[in-house]
């Protein structure tokens, strides 16, 4: 029987927030006689490496070895609640392009390449443009840092929801290899290569490779076409450590990668227009033979260099440089779910990115502080074609629901005409300066201050039944204040205000190709960082409330909803929410993580313009106002035959809209996962050692919706897809 969170009397991690559960903690630990405590977690949040409890910013860090405990092998992973404030979720037409929201702020329409992201992800420092290939497989990660509320004092990209930092490991310079087998369910396949090469000419280096597949667990009944949610993923990467002298050290790295993915099947949640009954339940098979059905394909590939000169003992300067490509083909086929006799959309997307920025990084007395320059430049061609393949109703004359082949690009329920393409060249320019300092006014107080100006100048070309230019420059001034006060060794609380915004643009889609202005947004948090019982028990929390005006917003013409416009919301939108993490080891071998967030947002109704300025009820996408994380990890004590550890994880999510105006279709889950691992497994002395690890994934087989959107104004049909049914399987890794 599937569990939702809609079944339980209260939110699952409401009731695992209690005070009888910190009761009951506090307890075990104050009995225990071990000398277990929790590691220190280390993070760079603000360009320096620090502990995760002296850094005043709310921040979730997931190391590797937790990483790998919990099968996290992309940010795509993340999708089921781990880090509950963080949300991922696939886009409706490209399961590789990763819709990303952190606090309830996400884009609309993550694949608009006339548009900055909520969320900045950085690999290494290096900020990437475009979420297009974000479910590419990590290759070593040796930290995740999720940094919640708006970001641009210390970042070189400025975010208003966040920022999302993958930090890889460093060549170490010594000979070692870890290699990794993995098979599951739907013939699922993995391979980890990572090779640590010998030091040579005082040059350290590193080389990794990743390869995964799948087939997809929706049957495609049309032979010789792809299955919707199978993929094909490989990349990698080459890590260079080259200590030039005793003061500057050079980084370099080159990584690649190619992501095949199947999109997501879509059902008929509602089907108001009465063709096809409700799909509620997970479909296995297509309603009807597709074809054409083909993987979307993106490939990336970056190139990136870190000059770090220690120029005194107080003093540091570093130089991140950049350049990275993506291309990708994007083909999906929506089988009849938007009522445009199988629509099917194709696109080509070429993206060049360059990015430099500059650091200064001083201590001095009770002064810490950072300076910094940031450059961004982005070019982007997009060239798009609807085609039509399944002839739903007879229209082409055909017998209903029979494939269009070849597929045809004129479109009798729309505007019977042949749809026209649509060529998209786009230009992007950001220049930025920004600071932070943090004085330690005393030895227990301490105030950090930061400033940031940017310029954004976005320009480009539409041609599509006639040609459109787009030329728009803006610029902004941000700011952030932290009061930081350490009570004991172990407990500080701290009181931030900060402020960001997101650049304006256009939106492609729409008739007019007008533009809308900047988003701005402005928090404030108070939080609390504390650790108990000889570090065997970490609590940090933080509380913010957040006001964003002129967010972006997207309406859809309710007679062609493939006609979408963006305009900044009139009314002020409001999130407020509440975020607490628990760590703790009641008794030696038992670690317990617990996370909660709650968040609720005020979306006032907002006039549609493409419906004579109806007001449209609105929802924040991506905010479940509950949501939360347990795992449980236990090591048992070591034995002749090697160590055994044993992991669950649950995560829950109350009900939340997939889209802004998605409001038609809500809905709450809780997950099950688990994994048992046997590691340390020895043949000999200086033979290495091996894991072996079973894993199961979604153990109560719930059926779960990642993504669902109304088509048309009342709407005619709600479409949704589901995430992936029970999977489980082995993985075999040899390390030395």
């Amino acid at each position: 029987m599937p569990y939702r969170i809609s079944d339980l009397p209260r939110p699952l991690i409401g009731v695992l927030t209690s005070s009888g559960l910190a009761a009951l903690c506090g307890t075990a630990i104050a009995q225990a006689t071990d000398e277990s405590a929790l590691e220190e977690v280390i993070v760079t949040a603000q360009k320096r490496e620090q502990s995760l409890q002296d850094t005043p910013i709310s921040i979730a860090v997931m190391g590797q070895q937790q990483l790998e405990i919990m099968g996290i092998n992309s940010l795509g992973d993340l999708g089921e609640g781990a880090i509950p404030s963080f949300r991922v979720q696939p886009l409706g037409i490209a399961s590789s392009n990763l819709v990303i929201s952190i606090r309830g702020n996400s884009p609309s329409d993550a694949s608009e390449v006339t548009r900055d992201p909520s969320v900045a992800i950085y690999l290494d420092g290096v900020y990437i443009g475009r979420s297009h290939a974000l479910g590419m497989e990590l290759a070593d990660l040796q930290r995740i840092e999720v940094l919640r509320g708006p970001q641009g004092t210390l970042f070189g990209r400025n975010a208003v929801g966040g920022a999302v930092s993958l930090v890889s490991n460093k060549p170490s310079g010594e000979l070692g290899i870890k290699q990794t087998f993995g098979a599951g369910r739907f013939d699922e396949f993995r391979s980890v290569t990572r090779i640590d090469l010998p030091e040579f000419a005082g040059i350290r280096s590193k080389i990794d490779f990743i390869h995964s597949e799948r087939d997809g667990w929706v049957n495609n009944t049309q032979p010789g076409e792809a299955d919707y949610t199978a993929y094909d993923k490989s990349g990698g990467r080459l890590s260079l450590h080259w200590p030039v002298s005793e003061s500057v050290t050079l980084d370099y790295s080159y990584d690649l990668s190619d992501v095949e993915t199947v999109q997501n099947y879509f059902q008929f949640y509602e089907d108001n227009g009465g063709a096809f009954s409700r799909e509620r339940e997970r479909m296995t098979r297509t309603r009807a033979p597709v074809t054409s059905l083909d993987p979307t394909s993106a490939e990336q590939q970056g190139h990136a260099a870190t000059v770090s000169w220690t120029l005194s003992e107080q003093l540091e300067f570093k130089s991140i440089s950049a350049y990275r490509t993506l291309e990708e083909e994007n083909n999906n086929n929506f089988a009849g779910a938007l009522y445009f006799n199988g629509l099917k959309l194709f696109s080509e997307t070429d993206q060049e990115q360059f990015s430099q920025e500059f650091q200064l990084i001083g201590t001095n007395d009770n002064i810490e502080w950072v300076a910094g320059v940031f450059y961004f430049d982005e070019e982007v061609e997009k060239d798009t074609q609807n085609f039509f393949t399944l002839d739903m109703f007879g229209t082409q004359g055909l017998a209903p629901m029979t494939p269009i082949t070849p597929p045809t690009t004129f479109d009798s329920l729309q505007r019977g005409d042949d749809v026209p393409p649509r060529f998209v060249d786009a230009d992007a320019e950001s220049t930025a300066v920004y600071g932070q300092v943090a004085w330690s006014a005393t030895d227990e107080f301490q105030i950090t201050a930061g400033l940031r100006y940017t310029e954004d100048e976005r320009s480009g070309t539409r041609i599509e039944e006639g040609r459109d230019d787009f030329d728009l420059e803006t610029d902004n001034t941000d700011y952030s204040l932290t009061f930081d006060y350490q009570w004991t060794e172990d407990v500080s609380t701290y009181a931030k205000w900060s402020t960001a915004y997101k650049t304006g643009g256009v939106n492609t889609g729409s008739v007019s190709l007008r533009p809308y202005d900047s988003e701005e947004a402005e928090t404030f948090e108070i939080g609390l960082k504390s650790e108990f019982f000889d570090r065997r028990l970490r609590i940090n929390a933080a509380a913010f409330t957040t006001e964003y005006d002129g967010m972006h917003l997207d309406f859809s013409d309710p007679d062609i909803p493939t006609i979408v416009d963006t305009i900044n919301a009139e009314k002020t939108v409001d999130v407020d929410g509440f975020e607490l993490e628990v760590t703790a080891v009641p008794f030696e071998g038992l670690t317990v993580g617990l996370s909660y967030t709650y968040l609720d947002g005020d979306m006032p109704r907002q006039p549609n313009p493409l419906d004579d300025g109806a007001e449209r009820r609105f929802s924040l996408s991506q905010t479940p106002p509950h949501a939360g994380a347990l795992s449980l990890d236990y090591s048992f004590a070591p034995a002749s035959y090697g160590l055994l550890t044993a992991h669950l994880d649950v995560t829950s999510t109350d009900q939340y809209a997939y889209v802004q105006h998605g409001g038609f279709r809500l809905d709450g889950y809780t997950l099950f996962n688990a994994r048992l691992s046997l590691a340390d497994i020895r043949f000999g002395e200086h033979a290495g050692a091996l894991k072996v690890s079973l894993w199961g994934r979604n153990l109560t087989d719930e059926e779960y919706v990642v993504y669902a959107f109304p088509v048309g104004g009342l709407p005619i049909a709600v479409p949704q897809a589901f995430g992936d049914p029970r999977t489980a399987g082995i993985d075999f890794t040899y390390e030395f």
